[in-house]
């Protein structure tokens, strides 16, 4: 019998080639997959900062068209506003200062001029149907202003700008009521957009940061790859070395029998050579048994060696660092004293089920340590022998606990506010479709509320922006403990926060929640150094409505909640009431 000694040689480069193969599909589309977490992380604090100006800004106008505009005095900075066709723009002190009437637009541009100066940010208001010439949309804003109109609640795009990166941010402007003094006449009507604000920030110092983070998870997930490669590398050069060796053996059995067939008159010289071939073997052999051993006892990973009915036959040191049982403990017992009690029957016949069809499994486990820990294990598993007499099994553990953590703490980022720890704005919008789908499907109702925070500025304005973040977390202990655990609290971004109440029985249910919300913003905060209050103002919309949207329901409230805060803020009002419910007191006239 002879071999291939090129195709012998050959063999173990495809199998390691394979080997590395193999590693890079596993841990190409998972490095992939941090890179998109990390881009949506820094994607979230770009959008988060353009939303938090953007409703600076638009506050700001509000309380402009709400005073019908504002009289400054003329200079090189603030010339009259050609485009405002007004009796009055323009008068005249009793001291001869020219003064000239600033509306919200007016107004808009001025801080934008300012905030480019100072912060390099670049604010432009802008319309599909510009007063004003230079407040003309370009490309990237006119299809942000179409996606409005199409149903979009904002715009992010992280774009070049004069070889620089920038975030462009864009939210649409909605007429109110005070808007109607100037655009009443071109048509428009409370709730239609207007048009909208872009805010383009520099974004060099979250692209910097981004590619850092990407880089270290390139090289932490390169080295991990590496060295469980390089460990299966070790692992298959360890078991060739061991085939060569009882190669060897059998072609020196085969060239013994061969010897005695053809010397047979020698026997007692054959007699002495086969005693000699046979000490060598039992020395070849112990050596490839201590080989076997020392791979065995160090490797990382945990490895179990089970008898044909499922027994705990040998362990290494691997296993009882994963698990905290000695060998002593587990030997002639069955797996199942590792078991977290998480997974079913139905759950371990489907392993059997796949061990007996191909001799092998693989998967993830959740299993409980000797000291009641529990913790996530990657699991391979062969059979040895055949399908119809299997001899026994083979199984190896890696701890992945650590990695799954990472994972869901990444997952959490995604969709909870960094502050607060509330859910945001996207998981909130997941949570409301939710509700509606549900309360279509088993005919139950629920509310959704907005709350505003009065007087939050005012604290930040005089405490500091540290004080009113310890206020802000603190206002999202509060409004959990004023719903039920199955509800949802949520942060929008700034002083806004939204509700949703499930499965009540009208409206007395919600206005109930609402009055304990109410009351609770109106007790004193204890801040660092200091003791403030506050108030809420809280607008409510009842669903499902077979002609509201998810969208829908949301601008029933924010209207609802306009009123409130137009009447003083301090209370609550449902959508389509004409009253607003004062927190402890008799409903305040519209």
């Amino acid at each position: 019998m002879t071999l291939d000694a090129s195709t012998d040689e050959a063999h173990p480069w495809r199998i390691v080639a394979l080997i590395y193969l193999c590693g890079a599909l596993l841990f190409g589309p998972l490095l992939a997959l941090e890179w998109r977490l990390i881009d949506d992380t820094v994607a979230a604090i770009a959008r988060e900062r353009g939303a938090a100006l953007f409703s600076l800004i638009e506050t700001t106008r509000e309380w402009n068209a709400r005073h019908g505009g504002v009289y400054v005095v003329v200079d090189d900075d603030t010339p009259p506003n050609p485009y405002l066709q007004y009796p009055a723009r323009d008068l005249e002190t009793v001291d001869g200062k020219r003064l000239t009437l600033v509306n919200p637009a007016y107004m808009t541009r001025q801080i934008a001029d300012l905030a480019l100066r100072v912060d390099g940010v670049h604010l432009h208001i802008t319309s599909l149907k510009p007063v004003r010439p230079q407040n003309r949309p370009d490309d990237w804003e006119a299809r942000a202003l179409e996606q409005f109109e199409a149903g979009a609640a904002e715009m992010l795009a992280l774009v070049d700008t004069n070889g620089a990166p920038a975030h462009r941010y864009m939210a649409p402007l909605y007429v109110r009521e005070a808007c109607l003094h100037c655009h009443a006449a071109q048509g428009y009507a409370v709730g239609d957009i207007r048009g909208g604000i872009s805010v383009t920030m520099p974004a060099s110092v979250l692209v910097a940061r981004r590619d850092e983070m990407r880089w270290r998870a390139t090289l932490l997930y390169g080295a991990v790859y590496l060295i469980a490669a390089g460990l299966v590398h070790g692992l298959v050069w360890a078991n060739r070395r061991h085939v060569r060796v009882v190669r060897d053996i059998n072609a020196t059995q085969e060239h013994l029998i061969e010897t005695r067939t053809r010397e047979l008159a020698d026997a007692n010289q054959r007699l002495a050579g086969e005693v000699d071939m046979h000490q060598r073997s039992e020395r070849g052999l112990a050596a490839s048994e201590a080989r076997y051993r020392a791979i065995f006892d160090s490797t990382v990973e945990g490895i179990m060696v089970l008898d044909a009915d499922w027994r705990i036959v040998q362990v290494n040191a691997a296993f009882s660092e994963i698990t905290g049982y000695a060998a002593a403990e587990v030997i002639g017992r069955t797996p199942s004293m590792l078991g977290s009690g998480r997974h079913d029957a139905a759950f371990f016949a489907g392993i059997y089920g796949v061990l007996a069809a191909s001799g092998r499994w693989q998967g993830e486990i959740w299993n409980r340590r000797k000291d009641g820990d529990l913790y996530v294990q990657w699991m391979s598993a062969v059979r040895i022998g055949t399908p119809d007499a299997p001899e026994g099994y083979v199984a190896t553990m890696t701890d992945i606990t650590s990695r799954k953590k990472a994972e869901e703490k990444l997952r959490f980022r995604a969709d909870h506010d960094a502050l607060t720890g509330l859910p945001n704005r996207s998981l909130f919008e997941d949570r409301l479709q939710s509700a509606m789908a549900s309360a279509h499907r088993h005919g139950e109702r629920f509310a959704l509320m907005l709350v505003d925070l009065d007087g939050f500025k005012g604290v930040n304005d005089r405490h500091g922006h540290l004080a009113g973040d310890t206020l802000l977390v603190e206002v999202g202990h509060r409004l959990l403990a004023c719903v039920r655990g199955s509800d949802t609290v949520a942060r929008f971004g700034g002083d806004e926060f939204a509700v949703i109440l499930g499965e009540v029985d009208g409206r007395e249910d919600a206005a109930e929640v609402a009055g304990r919300i109410c009351a609770a913003m109106a007790a004193p905060f204890e801040l660092p150094g200091a003791v403030a209050r506050i108030g809420a103002s809280v607008g409510i919309a009842l669903g499902p409505d077979a002609e509201a949207d998810a969208e829908t329901l949301q601008q029933r409230a924010d209207t609802a909640l306009y009123v409130v805060k137009r009447g003083g803020g301090g209370g609550f009002r449902f959508h389509g009431d004409d009253a607003v419910e004062r927190a402890g007191g008799a409903p305040a006239a519209r």
